[in-house]
C-alpha cells in the first residue's frame, strides 16, 4: 500500500509539471546564477545585476547562519517594494565582499513602508519590524537549512484607558526608531505622534511586568520624548514643557524619520531626524546623562551634520539615517538614504565610515553612491535593449531610462548607458563605454526607450527613441552598409496619417515586421496600457506609418490599484520552441505573455501568462530577450522602476523530456529521494570544478555545493526539504545539465 501511495503521489507531482512545460512553459526562466561580469569606470560592478536602488533601507544581519553579517535592503516603491539580499563572502574585518543572492529574499514577508532588523527576543537571530497594519508589526526570525526565515509574532499595541488596545502609531510616511531607550535590555519604540509635532516613547514593559524575554508588551510611557516641538521651521523648539500636547501644536511637517544612536557614548540615546520638508539631517543631542536630567531631554541640535566629516549630508527631502556596520569591522557607520519617492535615484546611499569606535565615533565621508556604483543603475524606469552596435558579432547592452534626479529643479533627466559586449571565449563581460549615448542629457528629455531596425528600407538598421511625451524620434543610420558601426543623423519625429505619431505618454517602441510584408513596423507600448500598431507605409525617404489600432491583439492592460500601466513590449523567440511570443512588461512589475502573433491577426492575441516565470520586479517591468552567450539558451533582461537590470536565464527547455542534457551525462539517484541524493557525471562533463545547485520550481536556491577538482560525484542532504519537485543543475565551465528530482516523504 505504501509503495502504491508513493507511486500515485509521484505521478501527481510529475504529470502537472509535464503539462506545464509542454503546453504553458511558465518555469523555464530562473535568476541567472552566473551572469556576465560588468565593468564601469575602471572598476568591476560586483553587484551589476541586482536591479538598482531608488529608496533603499539598509539592514545588516546574518542571513545564512555563518556568523558573518550580510545585508538585506528594502527598496520601497509606494507602500511596498522589494527586499534584496546580499551575502557577505568575506570574513575579513573592514573588507566585506557582498554578493547579490536573491534566493535569500524569498523567505521575507511582504514588507510595508519600512523595514528594520533587530533581535527583540535576544536569541542571537535577527527579527524583522515593518509598518504592518497600523504602526509596528513584528516577525520572529529563525534559521532553517541555514537560511533566515520569519514567522509572524504580533502587531505592537498598548492599552489606552477607555479605548482598550490600540496600535503603537506610526504615520503613513514616517519611519520609527527601534532600540533600547530605557537601557533595560529590551527593545522600545520612538516615533512621531499623529500630528507630527512631538515624539512618543512606547516602552517595552517586558521587564517591568516580569515577562519572558520572548515578549513585547508595550506601554505609552511618554508623549513628548526629548521635550521637543517640531513646527514648520528647520530647527526644533527645545526645552518644551509639553503641557499643550495636541492642542496648540500646528505643523506643515507630516513626515519624519527617526534613528536612535548613543553618539557620544554617555549612556543616553541621541537621534538623527529626517524631515519631509528638508534635504539635510538633523542631529539632536540628548543631555539626560551629561546634565543629570531625570528624563530624556534634547539640549542641542545640528542641521549641518556632516560638515565636519568631509561633506554636509544632503539627501533630497526627508533623509533616513541608518546606524549600521557596513564594512564589517565591528564599528557602526552612518548611512543615509532618501525616504520620498521620485527624488534622488542614483546618489541615494551616502556613506560615512566610522574610523573611531562605537562609543567614540569619528565619521569620514566616503561616497554618496555606495552599492549603486557597483550596479547597473540608470536612475529611474530602466528599459534594456540588446543590439550589436559595434558589429563585432556580439550583442551589446543599452539601458534607456526615465532619468536621473536633478537636485537643482527636482526633475528627471534621461541618459542612455551603452555597455559594450567585451566577452571572450572563456569570460562573458560587458563594459560601460558611453554613459550618455546619443548625447541626450543636454536635451533635457524625460523618459526614453530604444529599438533598433531598418525602417526606411535601405538595408541598414536605424534607431527609434520613444520619449516620455509620447512621441517617437527617428535616427537614420547613414552608414554605407549594415556591417559598419551606425552613423546616426539628426533626429526627426515620426508621423502617421494624423500628423505627429503620438501614443499619449511614455512611448515604448519595438521594431518588428508584424504583417510580414518585408517592411518593419512599430509596436508601441504606452503609459495608459494601450498597445499601438503602426504599419510601415514607407515608399522612400523618411519613414511614414499608418495607425492600425491602439489595442493591438485586443490588449489594453488595467491593473488594480494602478492608474498607469507603462506597457513595454518585446516580440520574438523566447525559448527553444521556435515560436514567437509577445511579452509585455507592466507597472505591476510582472511580465505578460501572449501567442497567436500572426501576420493577419491583429484583433485578439491569446494571453498565456500574467506572471511569466514568476518574474516580479515590483514596478515597471521592461523585458528584452536574447541569447547573449550563444549557448542556445535565452537570457532575459528586465528593467524596472528602480533603474537597474536583473537577468534571468532559460535553464529548462519547453519539453520536459529535453530538460536533461544528452551531450554530457549527469545522473541523479535515487530519484525520487527522501534523505540523500547523489549527483554523478562522466569524464566528458568535467573540465574544471563542478558546481551543483538544487532549485525549487519557483527558482529558490535550496542547496549548493562545489565538488573537489577530481571528484566525479557529490552528495546532497535533502532530508529537511519539503516534498515536491526540484531541479538539480550541474555546471562546469561551459557545460551544464539540468535534471528534475522528486523529493518524497
Amino acid at each position: 500500500m505504501k509503495s502504491f501511495l508513493k507511486s500515485t503521489l509521484l505521478l501527481a507531482l510529475i504529470i502537472p509539471l509535464q503539462g506545464t512545460y509542454a503546453q504553458t512553459p511558465t518555469q523555464i526562466y530562473l535568476p541567472n546564477t552566473t551572469p556576465p561580469d560588468v565593468w564601469a569606470n575602471g572598476r568591476k560592478q560586483t553587484l551589476a545585476w541586482a536591479g538598482g536602488f531608488n529608496n533603499p533601507q539598509i539592514c545588516i544581519a546574518d542571513l545564512n547562519n555563518d556568523g558573518i553579517k550580510d545585508m538585506a535592503v528594502y527598496d520601497r516603491v509606494g507602500r511596498y517594494g522589494s527586499v534584496k539580499t546580499f551575502i557577505n563572502t568575506s570574513s575579513i574585518a573592514g573588507n566585506p565582499a557582498y554578493e547579490y543572492r536573491p534566493e535569500f529574499a524569498i523567505t521575507f514577508p511582504l514588507v510595508v513602508d519600512y523595514m528594520k532588523m533587530e533581535d527583540y527576543n535576544r536569541d542571537g537571530i535577527p527579527d524583522l519590524f515593518h509598518k504592518g497594519m497600523g504602526g509596528v508589526s513584528v516577525y520572529k526570525g529563525y534559521y532553517n537549512n541555514n537560511k533566515l526565515h520569519f514567522t509572524f509574532y504580533r502587531e505592537l499595541r498598548y492599552n489606552l484607558p477607555g479605548s482598550g488596545l490600540v496600535n503603537c502609531y506610526v504615520a503613513p510616511i514616517d519611519i520609527p526608531a527601534i532600540g533600547d531607550v530605557d537601557k533595560d535590555d529590551d527593545l522600545d519604540v520612538v516615533t512621531y505622534d499623529v500630528v507630527g509635532t512631538r515624539m512618543s516613547f512606547y516602552r517595552n514593559c517586558e521587564k517591568e511586568d516580569g515577562l519572558s524575554k520572548d515578549s513585547m508588551r508595550m506601554c505609552l510611557k511618554d508623549e513628548c520624548w526629548g521635550r521637543t516641538l517640531q513646527l514648520y521651521e528647520r530647527t526644533m523648539h527645545l526645552a518644551q514643557n509639553c503641557g499643550q500636547w495636541g492642542v496648540t501644536c500646528k505643523t506643515t511637517h507630516a513626515g519624519n524619520t527617526v534613528c536612535l544612536v548613543d553618539y557620544d557614548g554617555d549612556g543616553d540615546l541621541d537621534l538623527f531626524n529626517g524631515n519631509v520638508s528638508f534635504s539635510d539631517i538633523q542631529f539632536l543631542k540628548n543631555g539626560r546623562v551629561e546634565y543629570g536630567k531625570s528624563i530624556d531631554t534634547i539640549i542641542a541640535q545640528d542641521t549641518a551634520w556632516g560638515s565636519n566629516n568631509g561633506k554636509k549630508l544632503q539627501m533630497s527631502m526627508m533623509p533616513i539615517a541608518h546606524w549600521v556596520d557596513m564594512d564589517n569591522d565591528g564599528k557602526k557607520d552612518m548611512v543615509f538614504t532618501p525616504r520620498l519617492d521620485n527624488t534622488e535615484n542614483y546618489k541615494c546611499v551616502s556613506y560615512y565610515r566610522n574610523t573611531g569606535s562605537n562609543t567614540s565615533p569619528a565619521f569620514s565621508f566616503t561616497t554618496d553612491s555606495l552599492l549603486i556604483q557597483d550596479m547597473i543603475d540608470a536612475g529611474t524606469g530602466s528599459v534594456p535593449t540588446m543590439y550589436d552596435y559595434n558589429k563585432d558579432g556580439k550583442l551589446d547592452l543599452f539601458v534607456a531610462t526615465e532619468g536621473y534626479y536633478q537636485e537643482s529643479n527636482g526633475t528627471l533627466r534621461a541618459r542612455i548607458n551603452y555597455y559594450e559586449n567585451t566577452s571572450t571565449s572563456s569570460v562573458q563581460s560587458f563594459e560601460l563605454k558611453n554613459p550618455d549615448f546619443l548625447n541626450l542629457f543636454t536635451t533635457n528629455i524625460r523618459g526614453t526607450s530604444l529599438s533598433f531596425g531598418d525602417l526606411d528600407g535601405d538595408g541598414v538598421d536605424d534607431l527609434v527613441l520613444g520619449k516620455g511625451d509620447g512621441y517617437i524620434s527617428f535616427y537614420k543610420n547613414n552608414a554605407s552598409n549594415n556591417t559598419m558601426t551606425p552613423v546616426y543623423g539628426f533626429p526627426t519625429l515620426l508621423n502617421d496619417q494624423f500628423g505627429t505619431l503620438d501614443v499619449g505618454d511614455y512611448a515604448a517602441p519595438f521594431i518588428y515586421d508584424l504583417n510580414k510584408d518585408g517592411k518593419n513596423d512599430l509596436v508601441v507600448g504606452s503609459q495608459m496600457g494601450n498597445l499601438y500598431y503602426f504599419r510601415n507605409t514607407t515608399s522612400g525617404g523618411l519613414p511614414s506609418f499608418f495607425k492600425v489600432t491602439d489595442t493591438l491583439g485586443g490588449i489594453k492592460i488595467f491593473e488594480e490599484g494602478n492608474v498607469y500601466t507603462y506597457v513595454v513590449p518585446f516580440i520574438g523567440k523566447i525559448d527553444d520552441s521556435g515560436k514567437e511570443y509577445l511579452l509585455l512588461g507592466t507597472q505591476g512589475g510582472t511580465v505578460y505573455r501572449y501567442d497567436s502573433i500572426t501576420s493577419t491577426n491583429f484583433t485578439k492575441y491569446n494571453r498565456l501568462d500574467s506572471n511569466y516565470c514568476y518574474i516580479n520586479v515590483h514596478q515597471r517591468a521592461a523585458p528584452f530577450v536574447a541569447d547573449i552567450d550563444n549557448d542556445g539558451k535565452k537570457e532575459m533582461m528586465i528593467g524596472s522602476f528602480s533603474g537597474g537590470v536583473v537577468m534571468y536565464k532559460q535553464y529548462f527547455n519547453v519539453g520536459i523530456d529535453n530538460i536533461a542534457s544528452t551531450k554530457y551525462k549527469v545522473d541523479v539517484y535515487p530519484n525520487p529521494a527522501s534523505n540523500n541524493i547523489t549527483i554523478a557525471w562522466n569524464a566528458a562533463f568535467t573540465n574544471g570544478p563542478v558546481e551543483v545547485k538544487l532549485l525549487s520550481v519557483t527558482g529558490q536556491l535550496v542547496k549548493r555545493v562545489t565538488a573537489d577538482l577530481n571528484a566525479t560525484s557529490v552528495q546532497l542532504d535533502v532530508a529537511n526539504l519539503a516534498q515536491g519537485v526540484y531541479y538539480c543543475i550541474a555546471q562546469c565551465a561551459g557545460n551544464q545539465s539540468v535534471v528534475p528530482v522528486s523529493i518524497m516523504k
